[in-house]
C-alpha cells in the first residue's frame, strides 16, 4: 500500500468513527437527509433539492433544503444526486424459528440491507411475537414486523368450534393475522365469523372447499398466490374428474376459460380483497434454468447450505411429478402476469410479496426481483412501487403511520443512487436507509453482508 492510499485509508477510518461516534452519541436521533430528490410516494413525483429531518423514529419535516432548519447535533446524511423513498414492505415473508436463532438474524438483516423496513410474517408461533417485540424495542437489528399465528389446518381446526376456539386464542396472544390453510368450508366460515367478531384479519391461502368466491364473500383480507383464481377460470362443465390441480393451478391450464377473468376481477374489486401476488414462486418453478445453477445467483451466497440444498430438491423433484406439465406451467406464468396488469388497471388492491425465504427467494433481494417481474407484467416503476410502499399501509389500515414521505409518518427511509422511477431495479442501489430510527451506512450493511456470508 502506496503513502496516499495508507493516508486515505487513515482518513476514512477516522471519518467513519466519528460519523459512528455522532450516531451513538446523537441522544436524540436527530438526522437529516439533505439535498436529495424525494419520490414521496404520495403521487407521482420528484421534489428536488429537498431535506427530510428525521427526529426520534419519525419525520417531522420536509421541505426545500434552503428553508428548513436543522436542530443541533443533526447527523447530516448527503443526498446530493440521491432518491429518497420510503422502505418497502414484504406482504408475504416468512421468519425461521427458535430452533436457528443466528439464522433468524441474518434473515432479519437481509430484508433490512435490501430496504425491506416492513415484514408481514405469514407463518408463526409464540416465538415471532418475542421477535417482533425484540426488534420494536431496538433490541435486534430487522423490519417491522406483522406477525401472522399458526397455519389454520385440518390439525389446529378440525371442527367449527376448534376454530372458533382458536381464532379467539390467537387474538388473546396478540398475533396480527390469521393464516388460512386447509380447512373445510363449515370451519372456514365459523373461522371467518369470529374473527370478524375479534376483528383480527385473515389471509393467505383459500381451502379447496371455499374457492376464490367463498373467499371473497367471507371478507377475506388477502389471497396469496393467486390461490384458487386458475380454478375459478376452470367452466363448471369442464371435465375434470381425475385431474389434478397441480401447483397453484398448474394442472388445470390446459381447461381454463379466459372470458371468466373480468368476473374474477369485478368479484375482487367489489370485495374488496387484496391480492399478494408473488410472481417469483411459480416462475422460479417454471424456468428452465437448471436448480443447481440457480443457487449460484450471487445473493445464495447468504443462504444455509441446507436451505439452498431444499430448494434444489423441490424443483428437481416437482419436475418430475405426473401433474407438471412444462407448458402448462409456462402457460399459469402468463396467466399470473395477465391477472397483475387486470386486477391493478381494474382498480383492485395488490400488495408486494416474494414469499421469502421459500424456492430460491433470498429475503430482501427477491423483493427486488418480485418488482422486476410486476413491470414485466405491464405495470409502471411507479405503480410497483406503491404495492410496496403505500399500499402496505392501507392493508394494514395504518396510512397515517407509513408508506409516503411526509411529517408525521415513521421515518423508514431508503436513500438510492439513482432514479427508481426511470428504471425499477435501481431500487438495489442503496446508499443508505433509516429504519425503526437507526441510521445505516453501506458500510455498515455491507460489513454486516460479509459476515452472514462468512456464517
Amino acid at each position: 500500500m502506496n503513502y496516499f492510499r495508507k493516508l486515505m485509508y487513515v482518513f476514512s477510518a477516522l471519518f467513519f468513527g466519528l460519523t459512528m461516534f455522532a450516531q451513538e452519541n446523537n441522544n436524540l436521533n436527530v438526522y437529516a437527509i439533505t439535498n436529495v430528490n424525494v419520490v414521496p410516494m404520495d403521487k407521482e413525483e420528484i421534489l428536488e433539492d429537498h431535506t427530510v429531518l428525521v427526529e426520534n423514529g419519525r419525520i417531522t419535516a420536509v421541505g426545500p433544503s434552503a428553508a428548513i432548519q436543522l436542530p443541533p447535533n443533526t447527523v447530516k446524511i448527503d443526498g446530493q444526486g440521491r432518491y429518497l423513498i420510503p422502505g418497502l414492505t414484504e406482504m408475504h415473508g416468512h421468519i425461521p424459528g427458535e430452533d436457528r436463532p443466528q439464522y433468524v438474524e441474518d434473515v432479519l438483516f437481509l430484508y433490512i440491507a435490501n430496504g425491506v423496513t416492513t415484514v408481514r410474517n405469514m407463518l408463526g408461533n409464540a416465538y415471532h411475537l418475542k421477535v417482533r417485540d425484540r426488534v420494536e424495542r431496538g433490541e435486534l437489528p430487522g423490519p417491522k414486523i406483522f406477525a401472522a399465528g399458526p397455519f389454520f389446518s385440518k390439525d389446529l381446526a378440525p371442527t367449527p368450534e376448534a376454530a372458533n376456539r382458536e381464532v379467539r386464542r390467537q387474538k388473546e396472544a396478540g398475533f396480527d393475522l390469521l393464516k388460512m390453510g386447509s380447512i373445510d368450508k363449515a370451519t372456514y366460515g365459523q373461522m371467518a365469523k369470529t374473527a370478524k367478531e375479534e376483528g383480527i384479519p385473515f389471509g393467505g391461502h383459500i381451502p379447496v372447499e371455499v374457492g376464490l368466491t367463498g373467499a371473497l364473500d367471507a371478507g377475506q383480507r388477502s389471497i396469496d398466490h393467486y390461490d384458487r383464481y386458475v380454478e375459478f377460470l376452470v367452466p363448471e362443465d369442464a371435465k375434470t374428474e381425475g385431474v389434478s390441480a397441480g401447483f397453484f393451478g398448474s394442472g388445470l391450464m390446459l381447461l381454463i376459460d379466459k372470458s371468466r377473468i373480468p368476473e374474477a376481477v369485478r368479484r375482487t374489486v367489489e370485495a374488496g380483497t387484496w391480492n399478494v401476488p408473488t410472481l417469483s414462486l411459480i416462475e422460479h418453478l417454471a424456468s428452465p434454468e437448471p436448480a443447481a445453477q440457480m443457487i449460484k445467483w450471487p445473493e445464495m451466497k447468504y443462504m444455509p447450505q441446507d436451505v439452498l440444498e431444499g430448494w434444489v430438491n423441490f424443483k428437481n423433484d416437482y419436475s418430475k411429478r405426473e401433474d407438471f406439465k412444462p407448458e402448462a406451467t409456462k402457460a399459469l406464468v402468463e396467466l399470473r402476469r395477465e391477472l397483475t396488469k387486470e386486477l391493478h388497471d381494474s382498480g383492485a388492491q395488490i400488495a408486494l410479496g416474494s414469499d421469502a425465504p421459500q424456492f430460491f427467494n433470498v429475503p430482501g433481494f427477491s423483493l427486488h426481483s418480485e418488482m422486476e417481474m410486476m413491470v414485466t407484467a405491464g405495470l409502471t416503476p411507479y405503480e410497483v412501487l406503491v404495492t410496496g410502499t403505500r399500499n402496505p399501509a392501507f392493508y394494514f389500515d395504518t396510512p397515517e403511520e407509513f408508506g409516503t414521505i411526509e411529517p408525521g409518518k415513521r421515518a423508514d427511509l431508503l436513500l438510492l443512487n439513482a432514479n427508481p422511477l426511470e428504471n425499477i431495479s435501481n431500487t438495489q442501489k442503496i446508499h443508505a436507509l433509516i429504519v425503526n430510527g437507526k441510521l445505516y451506512d453501506r458500510e455498515t450493511l455491507d460489513r454486516r453482508l460479509l459476515e452472514i456470508e462468512r456464517n
